[in-house]
């Protein structure tokens, strides 16, 4: 797979998404791992389908474009297309999807977002506009979908103590003034997971950051300590839970796609 080349989104959405990119896949089938974010998906004319932590992509001419998204996951998740697939993926903030859609994801790995049916009412011919077109067209519709939920600012304040701090979710209820019932539901209405669903998977995005700069240097009882983890068992469960292998073998297997961190581990 080649180097995947990474779009900005306009000021107005850059609260709520972090980039966006194209893909064009021939027959290929390969591993992503988990972050905090939530990764949603528009499919040029193709069957997709989820199952058992791996989505199928089958190139079909005889099904309509479509919109699907990813809830955080927490293990390796398969990806195998058939034939030729054209996407256009949004990579939205933690908190970000959430507020153009009143659809309930909770703890559903994969859907159709289907607040956003409409969305080829009014782009049928989407594919075949250059990517800056593209996000011109998507950036419109998002905008006439925008409706921010309530008590936003705490869930962007938890999140940053959960990047920048060696805290846990009491810790940050209690630093934020909030009682944790309160931080928990907060988390379920606007990230569509749990606290400790998205602390694991930033802290495990921010160790592979510190282990990628560091390269093949790096001692894996200072990288655990630094993601406030009390010891480096813990921290080797947590990191071959979301990925499968060890960190050594990790970096060994997978293909840096992108400076935005894209991580894809080819399968052959």
């Amino acid at each position: 797979m080649m180097e995947i080349k990474t779009i900005n989104p306009s000021t107005e959405l850059s609260k709520y998404i972090s980039f966006y990119y194209e893909l064009e896949l021939h027959n290929e089938s390969y591993y992503a791992f988990p972050s905090g974010n939530n990764v949603v998906c528009i499919f040029e004319k193709a069957d997709v389908s989820y199952n058992n932590d791996c989505i199928s992509i089958k190139e079909n001419t005889n099904y309509p474009n479509s919109f699907t998204a990813l809830n955080k996951y927490t293990k390796p998740l398969q990806v195998k297309t058939e034939g030729s697939v054209r996407e256009f993926v949004m990579i939205f903030t933690p908190f970000g999807l959430s507020q153009f859609t009143t659809q309930d994801f909770t703890n559903i790995p994969f859907f159709q977002i289907e607040d956003f049916n409409d969305f080829f009412d009014v782009s049928n011919d989407f594919f075949n506009q250059p990517i800056e077109e593209k996000i011109k067209t998507v950036e419109s519709y998002l905008l006439s979908k925008l409706n921010e939920k309530k008590e936003l600012e705490i869930i962007i304040q938890a999140i940053h103590l959960l990047r920048e701090e060696k805290l846990n979710v009491h810790e940050i209820a209690k630093e934020l003034n909030c009682s944790y019932k309160k931080l928990y539901r907060l988390f379920i209405i606007h990230c569509r997971c749990s606290p400790t669903v998205l602390r694991n998977n930033i802290r495990f995005r921010n160790a592979l950051e510190k282990i990628k700069i560091k390269n093949k240097d790096f001692k894996l009882s200072d990288i655990a300590f630094d993601q406030g983890f009390y010891d480096q068992a813990s921290f080797n469960r947590m990191f071959k839970n979301q990925t499968g292998v060890t960190p050594k073998q990790f970096f060994n297997q997978v293909s840096i796609l992108s400076k935005s961190n894209i991580y894809f581990k080819n399968l052959k």
